[in-house]
């Protein structure tokens, strides 16, 4: 009777034990999603925006990034901005490096910011790309507002649990033991 009783207490708290970590991995489990965008709501301006937002819970730390464009895969957004609007993005980079140095603002602005190894908070937004609209930049805007459906991003992150995930705009997300070792 005492081994019975013993073995349906182990039984019990092995059970317990594995809803209560199911339970703290829900209530952390982040969830990163790729939005593109051509309206900025902040300033009320037309502007080519590219973001993750964590529709979870948990943050979640960005491991790696794959661009994909018309079949092709990029490490990093330069590489697909070459592919996508080398012309239209050489020209902004002549205009801009023709503009006088006292002459810091140009008008419109091509904004970006590195996706490996961010932290991203449930619940938040992080915009890695931002092109708002100017004369210097209107053929570069209206390039990548052209081709921005045609990107979409493979995902890698982890939460702090250290449990890594992949997910691509389809909206699925697959467990991974870790994330793939990207050069970028």
């Amino acid at each position: 009777c005492a081994i019975f009783i013993s073995a349906a207490s182990f039984y019990a708290t092995y059970l317990q034990a594995d809803a209560a970590e199911r339970q703290v991995k829900a209530m952390t489990l982040p969830l990163i999603q790729f939005t593109r965008s051509n309206w900025d709501s902040e300033n009320n301006q037309r502007s080519i925006i590219l973001s993750l937002q964590n529709a979870g819970i948990g943050p979640a730390i960005i491991k790696t990034a794959l661009f994909k464009y018309k079949g092709q895969e990029f490490t990093n957004y330069r590489d697909f901005l070459k592919a996508c609007c080398e012309k239209e993005h050489a020209n902004y980079k002549e205009i801009k490096s023709i503009k006088k140095k006292s002459e810091l603002l140009m008008d419109g602005k091509l904004i970006t910011s590195s996706l490996q190894n961010n932290i991203i908070l449930g619940q938040s937004k992080y915009n890695f790309l931002r092109l708002s609209k100017g004369k210097d930049t209107n053929t570069l805007l209206d390039k990548l507002d052209q081709e921005r459906g045609r990107l979409s991003l493979e995902i890698c992150y982890c939460t702090l649990l250290g449990e890594c995930y992949i997910t691509e705009e389809s909206g699925v997300v697959d467990e991974v033991e870790q994330c793939p070792i990207v050069n970028e």
